[in-house]
């Protein structure tokens, strides 16, 4: 398992390889996440889990298959790779949930965009399902919309989950006062949380 910069983290994630290893000889792209309570992708605890090597409930959502059999798929429309992959991890034996394909929508952008702020997601990622690509680079997302805007807050003090240091409080200036606008994910993991506890 390989980052977009080379690195291999097989052993960072090694439920999802160990599950991985029972594929036949596939290049599959994707990206691993962590799920919240509400089953949406957060980014915070994801940085936790990486930071106190706990990986054994991050999912690996594919996107695109690449290769399969020696055969290079890259050619072929987004929309079939990707369908390609589906089959191929719904036929595996001895699944887990470790691992999924992305859920496509043809709907219209605007649509699946409030459709993702409505459940507190980032935002969405934009691809032509028909396209065929003559290099890999053809492949890479095209606009990624955001449900957020971004404002610049001050931090103001933290909150802890069981123990744990976890997030942090943000305010804004409303005239000559700080108001409490929200709490900021921080994915610091729990050696480098109780660090920044006892250095307030």
């Amino acid at each position: 398992m390989k980052t977009r910069k080379g690195l291999d983290w097989t052993e960072k994630f090694a439920a999802i390889a160990k599950e991985g290893s029972a594929l036949p000889d596939v290049m599959i792209d994707g990206e691993i996440v962590a799920l919240d309570h509400n089953g949406a992708p957060d980014f915070s605890t994801l940085q936790a889990a990486l930071s106190d090597g706990k990986t054994e409930d991050l999912i690996f959502f594919a996107f695109d298959l690449l290769f399969a059999d020696g055969e290079d798929l890259r050619p072929l429309p987004l929309g079939r790779a990707q369908g390609a992959a589906e089959e191929l991890l719904d036929a595996r034996k001895g699944r887990t949930s470790r691992s999924a394909t992305s859920s496509i929508s043809r709907r219209g952008g605007d649509a699946v965009l409030q459709s993702a702020c409505k459940l507190s997601l980032e935002g969405i990622v934009s691809k032509k399902l028909d396209a065929r690509p003559i290099a890999p680079a053809a492949r890479k997302p095209g606009p990624r919309p955001k449900c957020r805007a971004g404002h610049e807050v001050v931090l103001g003090g933290w909150k802890t989950t069981n123990g744990k240091f976890r997030s942090l409080m943000a305010g804004v200036y409303r005239g000559d006062h700080l108001a409490f606008v929200g709490m900021v994910g921080t994915g610091f993991g729990q050696d480098k949380g109780a660090a920044a506890s006892c250095r307030r």
